[in-house]
């Protein structure tokens, strides 16, 4: 009989102490599966870190503290970690104890890279919020299943490609990661919020990806410490874009499906542009006669544009995602 698989938990934490009692009360109902928890404070100030070393126990528990960085704080956690598999339970998110045996099982049983499963969304208080619409919800209505199934390779880089720059991956806190994958490739810091979207869309086509429709998880919505908008948006937008070429490049990509996604990156750009550029108008002052007719006229133009790219997206995945490039996960395990 094999070992048991071990889990590392890798909990980052910043200024997040209204968070902590429901987020200590969850991981304490499944903390016993875990071989290891490593924390990584990015020096809170609000006593986070008090609470921390106050009520979590384990007997495994490392803390570390860093200067303040989202996408540094994880890496550095998840380069400390040794186990099988990875859970980053991040601050406010909440995971049950049965749904992270299911992600266990599933990745094994699998031999999956990453298991991502849809989840519910909550407030800061724990009350249910409206469902955001994430990218896993959507690749699980359009397979027509209802069991677990993995992607063939080029479906999971098809749909990171479309999605983005939503990610593929919904909350790191819904899904699991198979130790040795996630330690041989950190996620990128230099995209703000977009990591996890970058993230995928570099690894897409080297990672097995396995999604559940059960949901076991919540994610925490809450207002961003750091909005993003005008230039700073402009800006992480078009890195975004580069980075969506520059997955085109890769090996094993056919060069229909490239002409196809160069396409769709060529429309999102448009999209952007035209956004940026009605925003700038809206919110220009003085306002004038001239400028509402040019804001209108961009409107207009933004939201034909934004149906054109879902009419492509739509085009794109019902040419290159057949049926059969969901397998459910009985059927891998035979095959």
């Amino acid at each position: 009989m094999s070992a048991k698989p071990t889990l590392s938990v890798v909990v980052p934490t910043y200024n997040c102490a209204p968070l902590m009692e429901r987020h200590l009360a969850s991981l304490a109902r499944w903390a016993d599966l875990a071989d290891e928890i490593i924390v990584v404070d990015s020096r809170s100030t609000d006593g986070t870190l008090d609470i921390l070393r106050q009520r979590l126990r384990h007997p495994n528990l490392r803390i570390i503290e860093r200067e303040r960085g989202l996408y540094q704080s994880w890496n550095e956690g998840i380069a400390a970690t040794t186990g099988d598999w990875i859970y980053i339970s991040t601050a406010g998110d909440t995971i049950e104890r049965g749904h992270l045996l299911h992600l266990l099982d599933l990745g094994e049983r699998a031999a999956a890279d990453v298991v991502i499963s849809p989840p519910r969304f909550v407030d800061e208080a724990g009350a249910p919020c409206e469902d955001l619409g994430w990218p896993p919800s959507e690749v699980i209505a359009g397979s027509g299943l209802k069991a677990p199934f993995v992607l063939t390779a080029e479906a999971g880089f098809v749909l990171t490609f479309v999605h983005c720059p939503s990610a593929l991956l919904g909350s790191s806190a819904s899904n699991l990661y198979r130790g040795a994958h996630l330690r041989a490739r950190p996620f990128p810091s230099e995209f703000k919020g977009a990591g996890d979207s970058v993230w995928i869309l570099r690894h897409a086509a080297e990672s097995r990806l396995c999604f559940t429709p059960q949901a076991g998880s919540t994610f925490c919505v809450h207002p961003k410490e750091e909005e993003i908008h005008g230039a700073k948006l402009a800006e992480l937008v078009a890195k975004v874009l580069v980075e969506k070429d520059a997955a085109l490049a890769q090996p094993g990509v056919a060069g229909e499906l490239v002409q196809a996604l160069a396409d769709e990156n060529r429309l999102f750009a448009e999209v952007q542009a035209v956004h940026r550029e009605r925003r700038r108008l809206w919110h220009a002052r003085p306002r004038t006669i001239p400028s509402v007719w040019a804001w209108a006229g961009l409107t207009l133009a933004y939201f034909r544009k934004r149906a054109q790219l879902k009419g492509l997206r739509r085009r794109i995945r019902g040419k290159f995602l057949p049926a059969a490039c969901y397998r459910p996960v009985g059927d891998e395990a035979r095959g």
